[in-house]
């Protein structure tokens, strides 16, 4: 016989039935810390334990001086190599649009050159202290945070596809301005880090305390070989799910 989990586990999965069940919907507040204890017959700390896991989980949100409230989150499906076919950006779709299926989603888009980072520079096979252009961007689904995602170019690059330094690139984003160029990229590879944020990345996603993050990096490289951007993308884990579909060849 196993052993019995945790009572706040117990406090958790029973505050996440009445929200299955719709005893409590999307937006209604919660009640307090000690009324929740009085109800449960366990100490406040116990409760604060079973409301720390459902904050992490995204299955409740804190609003500064108004309490805990109920949040209901479908993850975003993320599904590779679906999403960087040359058949959805080269006819003028967005990537993201791939992953959201429709659902409302804000991007606020930053354009600037900065002095590459040493991985960034070398990624690109630049010299140390290159100039390159970045996109720095913020992904809001249903009005949370989801997703952050900075793009390094090189600027020669940008200097033969110069719509991609604008915030709206145009229909399929900058891979297809690339490709009009002659610079299409051709093969993508990421690489996938989960982890704790720092305090800076915590605020950027605006997270629960003790949630973690999915860290991808995706170097685009064209036909011959050449690395022509970095992008390194930090997404909410409790919001997303990777799927990753591939042949058995060799």
């Amino acid at each position: 016989m196993g052993m019995p989990q945790p009572a706040y586990r117990d406090i958790a999965e029973a505050i996440r039935a009445d929200i299955e069940a719709r005893r409590l919907v999307e937006g209604d507040r919660l009640p307090t810390v000690r009324e929740l204890a009085a109800q449960h017959g366990v100490p406040v700390g116990t409760i604060a334990r079973a409301l720390d896991l459902l904050r992490a989980e995204g299955v409740v949100v804190s609003r500064h001086g108004r309490g805990l409230f109920v949040r209901t989150f479908s993850r975003i499906m993320r599904s590779s190599p679906g999403r960087l076919s040359r058949q959805l950006w080269g006819t003028g779709h967005a990537i993201q649009d791939h992953d959201t299926l429709g659902r409302l989603r804000v991007v606020h888009i930053e354009v600037t050159e900065i002095t590459a980072p040493e991985a960034v520079a070398g990624a690109l096979g630049l010299p140390a202290g290159a100039v390159v252009l970045t996109r720095a961007r913020r992904f809001a689904v249903e009005d949370r945070i989801v997703q952050t995602a900075t793009s390094y170019l090189p600027l020669d690059v940008v200097a033969k596809a110069p719509a991609i330094a604008y915030t709206g690139p145009g229909p399929g984003g900058i891979y297809a301005r690339m490709a009009d160029a002659g610079l299409a990229p051709e093969t993508f590879t990421e690489t996938i880090v989960c982890r704790m944020p720092c305090p800076r990345e915590t605020a950027d996603l605006d997270l629960p305390g003790g949630t973690p993050v999915i860290a991808i990096t995706r170097l685009a490289h064209m036909a011959g070989g050449r690395c022509i951007e970095v992008n390194e993308m930090l997404l909410d884990a409790s919001a997303y799910v990777l799927e990753y579909r591939f042949t058995a060849a060799g």
